[in-house]
């Protein structure tokens, strides 16, 4: 069965990202040389071994966490590129950081890498759907909400100690008072039962008076 560009594009473009056994279920006997011509015309993008995306989708600021879901499964972003999102830290991010319960992985995919820290299955919580607009459709991609992207960099990053460890994180100080759910907090932290982890939650808190 031949495929044209315009018949694949049409079916998958709604997806923005697609795996090779996506593509299967639209086009049973679809050839996979039309990908590499495809890559080679620049219409898609190998993003990893069995993973591709439409060129247009790349530009979408916010396309990189459905990229970070998906060609690593299952998986939510965290640390601190979770962090930035909520405006909780300042430093601009050049690395994906995600959270799964597969093994700890690292892909390069495009100039930018995607890091994924490995957590038992009882600390994969804390994460919810996020709705982003790209190129006129609408997806859902996962991210730590704000208490659990906190203990997540503190959890995983076991060189935050100090309390100026802890203040050299340079969190945004209103944001902190005003947008985390400390209640919250402490449910988590109460999952997590590790009193290094609260140690250094009360930390934040001797910091910046909260």
């Amino acid at each position: 069965m031949s495929v044209s560009y315009l018949e694949f594009r049409e079916s998958l473009y709604p997806q923005g990202l697609f795996s090779i056994s996506q593509v299967r279920l639209y086009f049973p006997d679809f050839n996979r040389d039309n990908l590499l011509s495809w890559q080679k015309k620049g219409y898609i993008i190998r993003l990893r071994r069995g993973w591709y995306c439409f060129r247009e989708f790349m530009k979408v600021p916010e396309y990189n966490f459905l990229v970070a879901n998906n060609i690593y499964a299952p998986s939510y972003v965290s640390h601190q590129e979770a962090l930035l999102f909520y405006g909780l830290i300042p430093e601009h991010i050049v690395d994906s950081t995600s959270i799964t319960t597969k093994k700890t992985a690292v892909f390069p995919v495009k100039g930018k890498v995607f890091k994924y820290y490995s957590v038992h299955p009882r600390f994969f919580f804390g994460y919810e759907l996020k709705e982003m607009t790209a190129n006129g459709f609408k997806r859902n991609f996962m991210i730590a909400d704000r208490e659990k992207a906190i203990l997540d960099l503190l959890y995983i990053f076991d060189f935050y100690k100090t309390e100026q460890d802890i203040a050299d994180i340079r969190f945004n100080e209103e944001t902190l008072e005003n947008d985390i759910n400390w209640n919250r907090m402490e449910e988590y932290l109460k999952r997590f039962d590790i009193k290094i982890l609260e140690k250094k939650v009360r930390l934040i808190q001797k910091i910046h008076q909260l």
